[in-house]
Order: C-alpha cells, then structure tokens, then sequence
C-alpha cells in the first residue's frame, strides 16, 4: 500500500502547504475495522489541504503534490492488487507541514497495521502510482477477464466521507442503539435473567373513618376469586393501570382488552372527586400489587405511612418491604441497623409531549402506557457496579426523573399525580436479589383510584344458603368512587349485568354464583379496580313450604299495584323468630332446649332467613310489620332485599340500653308502589317505659280524656313493684309511622308492636296496650282522623284482657286471668312485697278512641307452634274504617302431625304469617 500527499489548492488559488487527510474507506475495510471511523471521528484535523497517503506493501512512500480539487481526490483498491488507499477528510484549520504530516502518516500506518493480513501473504509487486482521480475501473477489461474464466470480485467504489455526512452517520448510529436497546429492555422485562416483576402503587388518603387495615377486615377474601376469569371479551377490563395481577404476559385474554385500555387512560381525571382535604386526621394508605410476568406469581404490600413523612423515607421504606418479598437471598442479616443500598427508588414523571405523541420505539408501544417498561431495567447490562449505575435521559423518552423528591411527602406526591391524568407518575424501585444482581421493578402511580372499602352480604359468601326465587345482596362501601356495579355469573355465565340484588333461577340449582364488582366515578370506569367474590355453596331447590302453597295459592298471584283501578290494601304481619332467641337451643342440653324437634342446620339464621324472605315477597304485601328481628338480619338482609323490591321501612330495637344484650325488635315496610316516601323523622320509635313516664305525669292526667289513666296513676302508687317494671324493666317499643296512599292522598297511621311474653303478667300486657293506643289516638287526631292499622305479636290469646280491651273497648277489674297474678307476679324472686292491699282496677277507652276490628274474623287455631305450647298470639287490627275483603288461611292441628312442631325443614319461623287484603274505598 503506497502512501501520497496531494496538496490542496487554497483559495487564491495557490498550493497550501497545511494538509488535511481524505480517508476513503471500502466496505471490505469497513467491515474489518468498524472503530476505526468513529476512532478518527473525534480527531480535530485541518480541512484547508488535501493529503492522499499511499502505503506499499507495508512501507511508506514518498509525498507527491497535486494541484487537483480535494474533494474530487479518490483511492483505488483493488482485491489483486498490492495497494489499498485511505482517505479521510477534516475539518482543523491548520497544521504543521512537516511534523503534522508524519503524525497522521503515522496513525494511518497504525490502523492499517491492525489489519487484517489478506489472505493471500505473497509478496505483490508495486502497483503504478494511483491516479488523484480514482473512481472506477475499467468495465470491460473485468468482463473479458470474467469471460475468460478468471474469478475476480466486483472492484468496490471508494466514497469520500464529508464532516456533514459524519455527523449524520453518527446521529443515525446513535438512533437505531437507542431503538435496540429499547427492544432489549422490552424483552429483557420478559425474561428471567432481568426483572419479571411489575406493578403499581395505589396511593390512597384514607379519611378518618376508614381503617387503613380495611382490605383485610372488611372483605370476606377468603372467597376472593379471580375477576379476569368473569369478564369476557366485550367486558374484560384489565385494569386502568393496565396492570392484571390474575392474568399472565401476554395471553390471549390480555391482549384483547389492550386495545379498549387504550381509549380510556386520558379520560381519567382524579379531580373529579372528593379528595378529604378538610379532614386534618387522615392517613395514607400504600399497596403495592406485584406480578411476575414469567411464572404469573402475584403479591401485594401493604404500608401505612403518615402523611406529613417525606417521600424518600416511604420510598426507602416501600424498597426494604419489596427486597423483603422479591430478594433470592434469604439469609438472616444481623441485627442491627438495616443496611440501605446506595440506589435509591427513583420518581419518574411523565413529559409533557408525550400526552400528544407516542413513539413507536417506545417501551409503551405494546402496552400503551400501562407500565413504563423503560424504568424497568435501566442498569441490565452485565458488568455494571452501583457507582457506575445511571439513567441515561434519552433512554427514558417518555419520562423524566423528579429530582425534588426530598422537598416534599408521600401526601403531596399523591397530590401532584392526583391533579393529572393516570400514568403521570411512576416509580422505579431497584431490589438487591443478590449480592452481586440488582433488578429494577416499575411501578406505576395510581392516587386514590376508585376503591371498595368493605364487601357483604348475608351470612357471608362461605355460610349463607342460596335458594332459587330467592333474592341475594351483594352490599359494598366505597371510597373515591360514586357507584359500583356488580355484576354476577352463575358456573361462570353471566346472568346479571349490574344489581346488587339478583334472584337465582330454576335453570341456576345446583350451580356456583360470582359477584364481581367494579367501583365507578365520573371520568373512571373502575378498570383495574374490579374484585369478585364467590358463594361457597351452591343454589339449591326450594323446599316445600307447605304455608305457601297450596295453601295460599290465591294469594300468590301477581298483582299490579300501579293500575289505575284501587285495590285492597294487603297487610302482612309475622313474626320471624329471632335468631337470638332460636340459637340458645344450640347451647342448651336436650332437656332443655325449645326446639328439640328441629336438626340445627334447619334452625340456623343462614337458612331460615333466605326462606322467611321469600316467603314475604310472594306475598306482594303494602305494608308488612315483622316482630322478632335481628339487627344483623334487617341489615344485612331484610333492609337491602325489600328495598331492592321497592319497599322502605326502618327498624326499632327493643331493650333499656347496649348493655342489656337484646338485638333483636320490631321492623315496618311498606311499597312505594303504593306509599309515598317517608322522611327519617317521621319514622317514630316510642319504648313503654318513657310512654308511662310521660302519660303518667301530672299536667298530662288533668288534660286527658283518658280517665282510666287516673285509676292507673294511683294503681301505681300502691304497687312500686309493679311501677318498677313497666318504667325500668321492660325494653319494648311501638312502631308508629303514617303513610300516604299516592293516589288518593289518604293517610293511614300504621302501628307495630311486640309484648311482653311472661303469662303470669297479664296485668302487665293490659296496661301496656292501654298506653300504646293513647299513642294511636294522638297520632289518629294529629293526621286528621286518619284509619289505623295495628299489627304485632301481642303474646295474648284471643280471650285474653288484652284482646278484650282491644276489640271490646273495656276490660273488667273482676276479669281473673287479666289481674289474676296483680299482687304475685315478681320480676326477681322476693322483690314483690306485701301486696294484698292492691286492688285491681277497670281498663277502658275513651269514645274518641276509633273503633278496630280483627282480619281474622274467626281466629286461626294457632300462630305460634313450639312442642310444649300453641296458641293464637299474632294479629292484625284495622280501625272500623276499614272492610276485610279476605284473609289468608292458616294451618290447622291436624297439618302439624307429620311436622312435630315449628320451626321445622319447610316452616322457617315458629309463628304463622298472617295476610289479610283491606278495603281502601271509603276513606
């Protein structure tokens, strides 16, 4: 290879001296010695002067002068010939002649001399001097060597590479590393030998009166179920954070929800809700959902942080909970203080430009923003120490890094990603899983999505028994959200698309009911947000409820109660039996217990229950008066199923206060269908003990025409025990509340009540009806003179005083069974005294009290049930207003020979519901 210098004609048209190289390189010698151009690259070397340099065989040759244009000079190699030429241009203003010249001759000679030997090592002759234009070779002599059989190579074109066609190259070279690299990452994200893992951090600030423990407290997860499992093609929904912890990589099922992620993440404005920024005592509450996309593992974290703690303390705290979970490195470190590695987690936070365009070598090309797969591993080149670790900018083209993150806390990094769009913000968090591997887990920022703080229903997903035509409810409490729709899914079909309620069907015996529930806002339709829960037992068949049918067969025919035409008002009294009182048999030896007849699991409040409740709905009652109600059974049962059925009622519980122990009272329904809607207040709750306070007091007795209350004041001087009892002891209440027929606007004053049972106190059920109807009486004159309807369980029998006073108006101070036990009956033994000086007294209303009537023409032969007793103690009266139209049958004696007793396998309660249709014409 021979080496020439050509000088360069200068602007006056003269032979500068200053020379300046022309490198010409082949793509034979490009392909060899791939550094040596980006090597010279960062050489400053004059561009006045033009040197061509000629090496032959190894030895430098002399320098030749050329007047010819630089930028013409060409270098011919040839593959057998003897001489390769290398032109470089450059762009230094000036050089020494002499000592520059054999400086870049020198480092010219040293490339080429880390050639590559050819192949072929014999010694070639001199090829004649090369030609300072040298761009092509003769065509037609190589087609008549190659037609003489001579194989030869086609001679490569030599090309001057100017400084703008340098720094094109490079700006091209640096563009396709980025676009490799980025493909690297994205499949390093993919495999084993980088971080598997993703996520996100769902930051809520929970207001005071949430528990931040409540995911755990508040969610039967025990029954907790996949919910990508629930969604099918047009309702999969992965998540609004893209991220599914159920699903794996790439599956089918995946990506066929991408695309519909992709059109929801820039309508997700957080500012559309309420943010708690008044409450001063609120907390933070951080989960971390991991998945690891090659084994589809997942995990979460849960912090709690206060939220004045700066940000780089819940980081440094959020990396220790992960490399606790993720780390490969399961010794026991020493105790002590923890050791902090020296890469701290990193806030990355989305630039502006990239809300408009997305690259199509970005990380988030695939998954459209739903992890920023570029934070994933951004030190996952093999060989890189801690110190030398760092985030290229470019490498991260869609986020930027927070460097402030010391200057504020966790609340108000929740803040900032609140104010914007979803996928703001992310985190980058490096976990140490050994000493000498560290990986880089993204995760993406969700501030207070929307979230379901609590999920019940009755008896819970894993007791509750499920019977066809029997409804179900779901309940939940949400936070940052305005609704939830669930939806449910009978063996995994959908049967349901958004109720809380669902009724299971014939065609669902025997199959597995789902529930999954999606919390929603404005702005945000819950993806990601989704949980389903599943029954553990399955819908079974309904028993036969021989109260039901045949027996009432005409009373189970649907009714319209929108027509215009009136119809009967239906009334339905019954009372439920307690589960308070049914569960003491559980504990109880079989000696004692009161329903010994009946196998537990038929006694049990799961069971019972679901069947009282259908039993109440077939009946398509107006106003319904229930006695013996759990609290827990009007919450998380009767209260959500009726009002699902279009039905408002309260509840009112019995007792003297919260350390009495009794949970269970009195509860009044009525449709809406037919009532107008009643405000709180007017929803009255009035216990005995605070009515005889007051009735009883002085400035009431002289203005009242009610002069048996008079007897009854001094009755009560003369027996302290006696007023001892009905004002400290007896926690029983009355229900009054006054409906408003939609139609005809007529009022109707409903009441409710459950007396005492002892009978050895008589005395005690007639003096406490006696002030239950002055009530009625008042509320009868406030409303107008409007009709009454009174339901209960009233524990008397239809001869009783208390049925004589109701029906007859009077009750005889010489009635024996009414004050039989007047000076007996103690509530503790020995409290009584000597009472053989109180003398009983007569009961009577007054005529401004309305005349009522019993449904029941002829009382049934019983309503209550159990082994050792049967009896008629339910009823339902109506003011003479009022005209039976016809009541519903009851069962006889000889229908409970095969049944032993109640409750039983088909008779839920040890009463009888009674139903009766009232006339509403001539109101």
């Amino acid at each position: 290879m021979k080496v020439e210098a050509l000088p360069s004609v200068g602007v006056g048209g003269g032979v500068s001296s200053s020379p300046s190289i022309i490198m010409s390189q082949t793509k034979s010698f490009s392909s060899t010695k791939p550094n040596l151009l980006s090597k010279y690259q960062s050489k400053s070397i004059h561009n006045s002067t033009a040197v061509t340099a000629t090496v032959e065989n190894g030895v430098e040759g002399r320098d030749e002068g050329s007047t010819a244009n630089a930028s013409a000079d060409r270098s011919h190699c040839s593959r057998d010939g003897a001489a390769d030429s290398i032109t470089v241009s450059s762009k230094a203003s000036s050089i020494s002649s002499s000592k520059s010249k054999g400086s870049i001759k020198q480092r010219i000679k040293n490339a080429i001399g880390r050639k590559k030997v050819h192949e072929n090592k014999d010694v070639r002759e001199e090829s004649p001097p090369v030609s300072s234009i040298q761009i092509a070779v003769d065509v037609k002599v190589e087609k008549k060597k190659q037609q003489q059989g001579r194989k030869k190579k086609k001679p490569k074109q030599d090309i001057i590479i100017s400084p703008e066609a340098i720094q094109l190259e490079k700006e091209e070279v640096q563009q396709q590393q980025l676009a490799a690299q980025l493909q690297q990452d994205n499949f390093q994200l993919r495999s084993s030998n980088s971080s598997p893992w993703t996520g996100r951090v769902v930051g809520l600030r929970l207001p005071s009166s949430v528990d931040p423990a409540f995911d755990e407290k508040c969610k039967p997860n025990g029954r907790r179920v996949d919910p990508s499992l629930f969604l099918g093609d047009k309702d999969k929904k992965c998540g609004s954070t893209g991220w599914n912890p159920w699903e794996e990589e790439g599956s089918d099922s995946q990506r066929s929800c991408l695309d519909d992620r992709h059109k929801n993440y820039f309508s997700f404005h957080h500012s559309d809700y309420d943010y708690y920024e008044n409450d001063d005592k609120c907390q933070v509450s951080i989960d971390v959902h991991l998945f690891n996309n090659k084994d589809g593992i997942s995990m979460k974290i849960h912090m709690a942080r206060d939220p004045s703690e700066g940000l780089d303390k819940t980081l440094q705290r959020l990396k220790i909970s992960m490399e606790k979970k993720l780390s490969k490195n399961k010794k026991k470190k020493k105790k002590g203080k923890q050791q902090v590695t020296s890469i701290n987690p990193i806030v990355w936070r989305k630039r502006e430009r990239q809300h408009a365009v997305r690259e199509e070598t970005s990380y988030f090309k695939d998954l459209a923003d739903i992890i920023p797969i570029n934070l994933c591993n951004p030190f996952s080149e093999g060989g890189v120490t801690h110190d030398d670790a760092s985030v290229p900018a470019e490498s991260c083209s869609e986020y930027e890094k927070v460097d402030d993150v010391n200057s504020f806390s966790i609340e108000e990094l929740l803040k900032k990603a609140n104010k914007d769009d979803f996928g703001k913000y992310a985190i980058s968090v490096p976990i140490e899983i050994s000493q000498s591997e560290t990986m880089h887990v993204p995760l993406m920022v969700d501030p207070c999505p929307p979230t379901i703080t609590s999920v019940a229903t009755f008896g819970s997903f894993d007791h509750t028994r499920l019977f066809e035509n029997t409804p179900l409810v779901v309940e939940v409490c949400l936070l940052f959200a305005k609704k939830a729709k669930i939806a449910w899914f009978a063996d995994g079909e959908k049967v349901c698309d958004d109720n809380h309620c669902y009724t299971p069907t014939k065609s669902d015996v025997g199959k597995v009911l789902t529930v999954v529930v999606t919390p929603m806002r404005p702005g945000h339709d819950g993806k990601g947000c989704e949980e389903a829960y599943q029954f553990k037992r399955q819908v079974d068949a309904l028993p036969p409820m021989p109260i039901l049918s045949p027996l009432r067969d005409e009373f189970l025919v649907h009714r319209d109660k929108l027509q215009e035409d009136k119809q009967p008002l239906r009334v339905v009294s019954y009372n439920i039996l307690a589960d308070q009182n049914a569960s003491r048999d559980v504990n109880r030896d079989a000696d004692d217990m009161i329903y010994s007849h009946c196998k537990l699991d038929d006694i049990i409040k799961w069971r019972r229950h679901p069947l009282i409740v259908h039993e109440i709905l077939q009946y398509q009652g107006d106003i319904v008066c229930l006695q013996e109600v759990d609290r827990d059974v009007f919450d998380g049962l009767l209260q959500p199923c009726l009002k699902a059925h279009g039905y408002q009622g309260y509840y009112s519980e019995k007792g003297l206060d919260d350390a009495s122990g009794i949970r269970e009272g009195c509860a009044i329904f009525w449709s809406l269908d037919v009532f107008e809607s009643v405000r709180l207040p007017d929803m009255k709750t009035h216990t005995f003990r605070e009515m005889f306070q007051d009735f009883m007091c002085d400035e009431r007795l002289h203005k009242t025409e009610w002069t048996t209350l008079h007897d009854v004041s001094k009755l009560l001087e003369e027996h302290d025990h006696l007023k001892h009892v009905l004002f400290n002891k007896l926690g029983h209440v009355l229900q009054t509340v006054v409906l408003t027929d939609k139609r005809s606007k007529e009022k109707i004053v409903v009441a409710n009540t459950h007396l005492f049972y002892h009978p050895h106190a008589a005395h005690v059920k007639c003096l406490k009806m006696l002030i239950a109807c002055r009530q009625l009486e008042i509320e009868h004159i406030e409303n107008e003179l409007s009709p009454i309807i009174f339901c209960g369980d009233y524990n008397s029998t239809p001869d009783s005083g208390v049925m004589q006073l109701l029906l007859n108006r009077f009750v005889d101070s010489g009635d024996e069974e009414t004050w039989k036990h007047l000076c007996t009956y103690e509530w503790e033994e020995g409290a009584g005294g000597d009472l053989k000086h109180v003398s009983s007294i007569d009961v009577e209303y007054p005529p401004s009290f309305p005349q009522l009537i019993s449904a029941y023409d002829k009382a049934p032969d019983f309503t209550h049930f159990i082994e050792c007793f049967a009896a008629t103690l339910d009823y339902i009266l109506a003011s003479s207003n009022f005209e039976v139209v016809r009541s519903a049958s009851t069962l006889s004696f000889d229908d409970m020979k095969e049944h032993v007793a109640m409750p039983n396998e088909f008779m839920a309660s040890d009463h009888i519901s009674l139903v009766a249709d009232l006339s509403f014409g001539d109101l």
